[in-house]
């Protein structure tokens, strides 16, 4: 068993709201198992989380991963534990499977994923604003280059060669997606007040290996030029309110099926 906490030593802490796990709906059916390695060149091994509309197929996930993904935050969201190292934290892996008739959306799924976790693993947690570390995603000098994107397209971004391509992206999604791409661990708030969805693509180079090399340089340099230079919009270094789910307890071993 073992209790998190959140992290001391942040400069700032707002008002707390609890995450209401009991309230939320629950799947008809789940099975918990601890994940048993196959052949890794197979690609077995490989952390899998599908959604359809009546079930959810986790394989080979840590404890983080599922939090993750039922709250919908990114790591750096996930706040603590001070007692717990995330070497256990993400040692433990699982294999989950539920079902729900009739179908639901994946926000609906993501609650009942909150509610078997609250079951199974005892989860405990909160939100929490606190001040972090971010960059803030800003109109540079000489205004945004940014074609509209075309009436009716599906949101997505994609790799192809050395560039990743955005089609139908709003601002906030774009700010989301720098924070996943750069290595600083820090995340990129929107504050350029653009409305609207956008095509466009960053350029790294010609290759899939140019993109690497400038996105594992470790302070993000490579990645916030080349959004200046391509897309008219400036990186800036502050310190902000983040929203912050703290995991107050959960259980590594969950109850059984």
């Amino acid at each position: 068993m073992a209790n998190w906490a959140a992290l001391p030593g942040l400069a700032l802490l707002l008002p707390m709201s609890t995450v209401a796990l009991a309230q939320t709906p629950a799947f008809d059916v789940a099975s918990i198992k601890v994940h048993k390695p196959v052949n890794a060149s197979e690609g077995g091994n490989r952390e899998r989380i599908e959604a359809a509309p009546g079930s959810l197929t986790m394989r080979n996930v840590n404890l983080l991963s599922c939090v993750r993904w039922a709250f919908d935050v990114r790591e750096y969201q996930v706040s603590g534990p001070a007692g717990l190292t995330v070497e256990r934290l993400t040692g433990e892996r699982y294999d989950i499977l539920a079902k729900v008739d009739p179908p639901v959306l994946p926000a609906r799924m993501r609650e009942m994923l909150q509610t078997l976790l609250a079951q199974r693993f005892r989860l405990q947690a909160h939100h929490e604003k606190k001040a972090r570390p971010v960059y803030l995603l800003t109109v540079a000098k000489g205004g945004p280059k940014l074609p509209h994107a075309e009436p009716g397209g599906n949101s997505a971004m994609f790799r192809s060669d050395g560039s990743f391509i955005f089609r139908a992206r709003s601002m906030q999604q774009f700010a989301d997606d720098l924070s996943g791409l750069s290595r600083v661990g820090r995340p990129v708030l929107d504050q350029t007040g653009i409305p609207g969805l956008f095509d466009f693509s960053l350029k790294f180079g010609e290759t899939g290996d140019e993109m690497k090399r400038a996105l594992n340089e470790g302070d993000g340099a490579a990645l916030f030029t080349l959004v200046q230079e391509q897309l008219g919009l400036k990186i800036e270094g502050r310190r902000a309110p983040v929203d912050i789910l703290v995991v107050d307890h959960v259980d590594r071993d969950p109850a059984e099926n």
